[in-house]
């Protein structure tokens, strides 16, 4: 009797689990280990690009996708009041992404190419997921800077797709209109994810906010800040992005795929955080900042794979991380009543 009155949710639960799971399995790699030289070493690593095929859109992606819609299912045959306790319960799970993006800022560094194995719980990633970390002597375990990218990554990945299914049932209860009806909403509005891509390495997806916010405030460039970022970021871009850059910074005109930004995330945030709290990029909050910029641009860690920017990610450097960048690449100066934008000098790493 108590199957028929608390049925199984048996797709959402597969989702949670998929999502919340972390299986990471030890490697041996020839990894750099100083800046500015050649040197590598032979050391025992984690990986977890194997779980979780973050670049690779025609298997991970879609497998989270195909799972985000199994659990829809499951949600959407409730009543009103039991899809709201599982949108209550949802919104808890990603409360748990946001506090691993706090922590994991607090202990990155984009001047370390190796780090400690203790990285994995100072992050916290047993505390917030469930994490099948292999035994091993603790002596034996050096995490490369490629593995803490990964892990990144395999949150992003992640935590978008439990976003698009909130904002899928925010969606669909806010009004409780019947399923073919809301289909045909749901269709006619236009999902990034839906859309097919040419490149995996430029599979980014606007992240969608808890009640589909869209960017309603645009950043408008003070007179000569643009020009003086463009100028600063030329190193930056290849000379293919750079045209696209320059319409981006000059007209607010997207590019059609993401520019690489040859560098680490954080430097590009800090950038245009910098901009933002010198005033010198106004008409908008930082949040909208945020969501401007996710889907605009993909960064080179390391000198790897193009990497995608998320709104959460972004937001945990820009609107809630305290810790600042390490290696900037611009500062800001006031000479009389003009503000120049100036470079840095290249840390040696």
């Amino acid at each position: 009797m108590l199957y028929y009155i608390l049925p199984i949710m048996e797709h959402l639960k597969g989702f949670l689990t998929r999502i919340q799971t972390f299986n990471l399995r030890i490697i041996e790699d020839d990894i750099q280990t100083e800046w500015g030289t050649n040197e590598k070493k032979h050391i025992k690593t984690y990986d977890i690009l194997y779980d979780t095929k973050y670049n690779d859109s025609t298997t991970y992606r879609s497998e989270l996708r195909v799972l985000r819609e199994m659990a829809f299912i499951d949600i959407m045959t409730q009543d009103k009041e039991r899809i709201k306790f599982h949108l209550i319960e949802l919104q808890k799970v990603r409360k748990r992404f946001q506090d691993f993006w706090e922590k994991y800022h607090d202990n990155y560094s984009e001047m370390k190419l190796m780090y400690e194995r203790s990285f994995v719980y100072s992050v916290y990633l047993e505390y917030w997921f469930i994490v099948n970390i292999p035994p091993h002597e603790q002596s034996e375990i050096t995490l490369s800077a490629r593995f803490v990218e990964d892990l990144a990554d395999a949150v992003k990945v992640r935590e978008k797709s439990l976003i698009d299914l909130i904002w899928h049932t925010d969606t669909f209860i806010k009004d409780k209109i019947p399923y073919d009806e809301f289909v045909k909403q749901l269709h006619s509005k236009t999902q990034p994810d839906e859309q097919p891509n040419k490149e995996p390495q430029t599979n980014i997806i606007e992240v969608p906010a808890e009640a589909a916010k869209q960017v309603s405030r645009y950043p408008t460039f003070k007179t000569e800040t643009a020009t003086q970022l463009l100028d600063l970021l030329k190193d930056y871009f290849t000379s293919g992005d750079y045209p696209k850059l320059k319409k981006l910074l000059l007209n607010n005109e997207s590019p059609a795929t993401p520019l690489i930004f040859r560098g680490f995330a954080n430097q590009l945030a800090d950038a245009f955080k910098q901009l933002f709290d010198a005033n010198l990029i106004v008409g908008c909050l930082m949040v909208d900042l945020e969501r401007w910029l996710a889907p605009k641009f993909v960064y080179l860690a390391n000198g790897t794979i193009p990497r995608e920017l998320t709104e959460p990610y972004l937001n945990s450097i820009m609107s809630t991380k305290t810790r600042p960048c390490k290696s900037p690449i611009l500062k800001i100066e006031q000479k009389d009543d003009r503000f120049l934008i100036l470079p840095t000098p290249r840390n040696k790493k």
